[in-house]
């Protein structure tokens, strides 16, 4: 007499049959992420004496995003607001990547231990203002300086 499999542990007998380590179930919703991710990727110092921030910034909106530029907040090492600017992060094509760097004049690196996008100042689509670069924003970081959004 044959019994049934329970449909939920079907993707894991499957992947255990085939030599996977497991397959993945299906969502219900399978569109890709929609919105603006950026990535703090590197901090470097400048023989200037000025930080060079870099970000990596993916346009997964479904629109070109004319311009765009970041209210940004820098914290010091005592957690207080050492400094408000403008990134301008200019054009991001619709599913493209860009990297941008900003160079601090006056700054050295380990004293920014965390940076904030407060919102945006321009964010420019179809020639109108937009909320399209805060709408689904990601950050992250990929370095020991805390990014948040």
């Amino acid at each position: 007499m044959s019994k049934s499999i329970p449909l939920r542990l079907l993707p894991a007998l499957l992947g255990a049959a085939f030599g996977l380590a497991s397959i993945p179930a299906m969502a219900d919703d399978t569109r890709p992420w929609q919105g603006i991710s950026i990535e703090l990727n590197a901090v470097q110092q400048l023989e200037d004496n000025s930080c060079r921030l870099i970000f990596v910034a993916n346009n997964g909106t479904g629109t070109d995003i004319e311009k765009m530029s970041a209210e940004t907040v820098l914290f010091n090492q005592q957690g207080s607001v050492s400094r408000f600017t403008l990134f301008d992060f200019r054009e991001l094509p619709d599913g493209k990547t860009r990297v941008r760097q900003f160079d601090l004049a006056d700054t050295e690196c380990s004293s920014v231990t965390r940076i904030l996008i407060n919102g945006t100042s321009d964010c420019t689509v179809n020639g109108q203002e937009s909320t399209a670069c805060v709408d689904g924003l990601a950050v992250s970081s990929k370095t020991g300086v805390e990014f948040i959004g």
